[in-house]
């Protein structure tokens, strides 16, 4: 049984209920062990309790490549460089072959993670976890689409509304991790 996607509960919280997000739409509620999710809440809290959010989501994609091998889960970690939607690119590849991501986007001087669902066309979709959260002009709020996505981006626009999120950014600070179910 496939369940809505979540929002956050804190102000803190956007990765892992982004990755739990991710895996919901990868898996049915009856896939996921328990200890998958208080792995990633476990591992999430002790990252910014450390302050070792350098690392970010890296943690995380290693935790969840290793715990859920046996459920056919690969995950990649992208950051810096790395990071970017384009011809032939990883986040393209891995969203049409029936993939989902969680990036880390920017607003004003904050930063958190969405969850990005699927790819079109036309649009890109995706379920950020900030409930009530402003969308910039181009990002159209979507409301009837609570097991996908709750937001899309014109693909027109999708370069336009990027380089406004990385205004006055470093490279570095951009990550994104890969989710792909492979047949087993």
């Amino acid at each position: 049984m496939k369940t809505p996607l979540s929002y956050q509960v804190t102000t803190n919280d956007s990765a892992p209920i982004a990755i739990i997000n991710a895996l919901s739409t990868l898996y049915e509620r009856e896939e996921i062990d328990a200890s998958i999710i208080e792995g990633i809440y476990s591992l999430s809290y002790s990252l910014l309790v450390s302050k070792e959010q350098t690392m970010g989501i890296k943690h995380l994609s290693h935790f969840l490549e290793r715990e859920m091998k046996e459920c056919g889960l690969s995950t990649s970690y992208l950051c810096s460089h790395e990071v970017f939607l384009g011809p032939g690119c990883s986040l393209y590849r891995t969203l049409t072959g029936g993939g989902k991501a969680v990036a880390k986007v920017f607003f004003d001087n904050s930063s958190r993670y969405i969850t990005i669902t699927s790819i079109t066309n036309d649009y890109l979709y995706f379920f950020d976890p900030l409930y009530g959260a402003n969308y910039i002009e181009g990002v159209e709020r979507i409301y009837n689409m609570p097991f996908l996505a709750n937001g899309r981006i014109n693909m027109s626009n999708l370069s336009n509304i990027g380089s406004i999120h990385m205004e006055n950014k470093d490279q570095e600070e951009k990550e994104l991790m890969l989710f792909e179910r492979v047949k087993q």
